[in-house]
């Protein structure tokens, strides 16, 4: 009997396609470009190849590099043709919004026509047009919306904290490129929103004004009404460059600086509407609205009541009536005595219905808000009270923070429910901004005082 061996068989496997694999240690990103467009190496050629995952597909090219620079340079030319390839496929009205000059221009247009059916406010408009124009545009202007991703925000957010802006305005600005690139995904040029890079971002209230304070700022604006002022440019070289600074002086100063760009005015109005913004709670941006119409004066004699009622415009998205301290009726009724006098039996006259309450001659509402805005901004640093005790700065929106705290500090039993109700806003807002400064301290009364013991009623 004959015994076979059956025979070894050697299989040989081939190791070849590692080859055309990348080789881990080489490959790269490309800064400020989606994530998956890379280069990297391959065992099998002496070339920098390009990869980029689009569609689905993974594209994939030698760049016929060998310098890295080069090869990047490539890379990024490689991602224009394959976008711009994308871009032929889309329909005319998606390749006029291809680039993001072109999208916020259109984001505008859409958004202007929100603002006319009274979904957005005319300054949430102008300010989106400013930052546009400001910073937004002269960096991304010329570029696809698709290249718009996290990398290049943060780039643009590099140069514009060089600017040394606050957290909040560097927030606003990140938003407004993501309401841009929210508009272009709506349109159908992209297809997902980016991630984007978010500033840490600290609350900032505005300053108030404590009780010595608010009288001495009532004083100042009575005893500066009628000084004329004039708004300058002036040129001002810092470091190798030249730049423009608007500075406020008085008209009949000597050695003047610069350029006059426009004139104005301390007006009477700027002593009753400090008052009245103190008494009432209202906004500036309602202040400017206020029409006659819109004020009713409540009086019981008996209850020994008196208080405006204020039924304004929606503000905030809060449409809730106003009422007022007693103080501010006294101050409506000598702003109607002084723009409208009084009759013969020594009654005021009564005003239009649609008469603005304060600066009715100045139609335009921003720009009678502009006016006061900048009236106050001068009697504040005459009367040295610009800034806070802690450095923050004060503005006719203090005075609001300022009629908050004053209840705050000397309302009795007052709930912060009531107070923001009242004050078209929300308890948590009161807490964060407005009650900001307000500290145990300040109201030590309340904090040691005692309940009254009930007493029993025995029968």
């Amino acid at each position: 009997m004959t015994v076979r061996k059956k025979a070894k068989l050697s299989v040989v496997v081939s190791n070849d396609k590692h080859r055309t694999n990348p080789k881990a240690e080489t490959l790269h990103r490309i800064p400020n470009y989606p994530t998956k467009l890379v280069i990297y190496q391959l065992a099998a050629s002496p070339y920098w190849w390009v990869r980029y995952y689009h569609n689905k597909r993974i594209l994939r090219k030698s760049t016929k590099e060998t310098d890295k620079r080069k090869a990047i340079e490539f890379a990024k030319r490689f991602f224009e043709e394959i976008v711009t390839g994308n871009l032929a496929s889309l329909s005319t009205q998606q390749r006029n919004v291809s680039r993001f000059n072109d999208c916020a221009d259109a984001m505008l247009e859409a958004q202007r026509q929100r603002m006319e059916r009274g979904e957005i406010t005319r300054i949430t408009q102008d300010n989106d047009e400013w930052r546009l124009k400001k910073h937004i545009l002269p960096h991304f202007g010329s570029c696809l919306v698709a290249e718009v991703d996290y990398f290049a925000v943060e780039k643009f957010l590099a140069t514009l904290t060089k600017e040394k802006l606050s957290s909040a305005t560097l927030t606003a600005y990140i938003g407004l490129v993501r309401k841009v690139l929210s508009y272009a995904q709506l349109r159908g040029v992209i297809t997902a929103l980016p991630r984007l890079p978010k500033v840490k971002r600290e609350d900032e209230p505005r300053g108030w004004f404590k009780l010595d304070e608010y009288h001495r700022l009532v004083q100042r604006a009575r005893d500066m009404a009628g000084e004329e002022y004039e708004v300058r440019r002036v040129e001002v070289k810092e470091g190798d460059e030249t730049r423009a600074h608007l500075v406020t002086v008085k008209a009949n100063a000597k050695n003047k600086q610069g350029v006059q760009v426009r004139r104005f005015s301390i007006s009477k109005d700027l002593r009753n509407v400090i008052v009245f913004m103190v008494h009432s709670f209202v906004r500036p941006t309602d202040l400017k609205h206020l029409q006659h119409k819109h004020v009713a004066i409540i009086e019981d004699a008996e209850q020994r009541i008196k208080y405006l009622r204020l039924d304004l415009p929606k503000s905030k998205a809060h449409d809730g009536a106003i009422v007022t301290m007693k103080t501010a009726v006294n101050v409506y009724r000598r702003q109607v005595e002084e723009q409208y006098g009084l009759d013969k039996n020594r009654k005021l006259n009564k005003p239009p219905p649609n008469d603005y309450v304060f600066l009715p001659k100045q139609l335009n509402r921003d720009k009678a808000l502009k006016e006061l805005q900048q009236q106050i901004s001068v009697v504040l640093s005459a009367a040295k009270l610009k800034q806070g005790a802690k450095g923050e700065e004060r503005s006719l929106y203090s005075l609001r923070h300022t009629s908050i705290m004053f209840r705050l500090l000397y309302g009795e039993g007052i709930d912060l429910l009531t107070l923001a109700r009242n004050a078209r806003t929300s308890p948590e807002m009161i807490d964060r901004f407005y009650a900001r400064h307000l500290s145990a301290e300040m109201n030590i009364d309340i904090l040691q005082s005692k309940r009254q013991k009930k007493v029993r009623n025995e029968k």
